[in-house]
């Protein structure tokens, strides 16, 4: 129980901390599996952020099987920090076993360039072609990767487990699997 809570805090610290102001350090995100339908750039005229709920962007029971069995969703998402959050968190069935809890924040009035460095740096990427930023955190637990929907606007996936190089693997392999379901700018 107590790791469950310190993972939700944790990703509730990811979520509060990435909303911040750029880091200017430069760095490069690992980049995952290609898909064959890469998906250009958000263009440099800005359009209005086409509505994105966080919680429709996956079915964990699907999409997150690999990890475990999540519990289920709030019906909605929740306004937190600038942001509408969805999160999930596995459930366990042995009290030992490591926790992790993935969420989705839409970010409509806040771009990738105000992705905060909250002690592991800020690496630029791309995830299918759209412009990302990789946060992560060692001192949590956590990592959010950031994908831009347009100049001013963008999905947060965030992971928290207990060690921040696997919190940034999954963070990575989610936001492969969710970038193709974004609308297009």
């Amino acid at each position: 129980m107590t790791r469950s809570i310190s993972l939700l805090s944790a990703l509730a610290a990811v979520v509060l901390f990435a909303a911040g102001c750029a880091s200017d350090e430069p760095g490069i995100a690992e980049t995952g599996p290609q898909s064959s339908g890469a998906v250009p750039a958000p263009s440099s005229s800005e359009s209005p952020t086409p509505p994105v709920d966080p919680c429709t962007l996956m079915n964990p029971a699907e999409d997150l099987k690999q990890y475990g069995s999540f519990s289920p969703r709030q019906d909605s998402a929740k306004e937190m920090a600038d942001a509408e959050v969805c999160s999930w968190q596995r459930k366990k069935d042995d009290p030992l076993e490591d926790g992790l809890v993935i969420g989705l924040a839409v970010r409509a009035e806040q771009g990738i360039d105000t992705v905060t460095d909250v002690g592991g740096g800020v690496n630029p990427g791309e995830i299918n072609g759209r412009e990302a930023a990789e946060a992560p955190d060692p001192n949590l637990g956590g990592c959010t990767l950031a994908i831009a929907l347009t100049e001013s606007s963008r999905v947060d996936v965030t992971a928290a487990a207990e060690e921040v190089n696997a919190a940034c693997e999954v963070a990575r392999e989610v936001a492969y699997l969710v970038e193709p379901r974004l609308p297009k700018a």
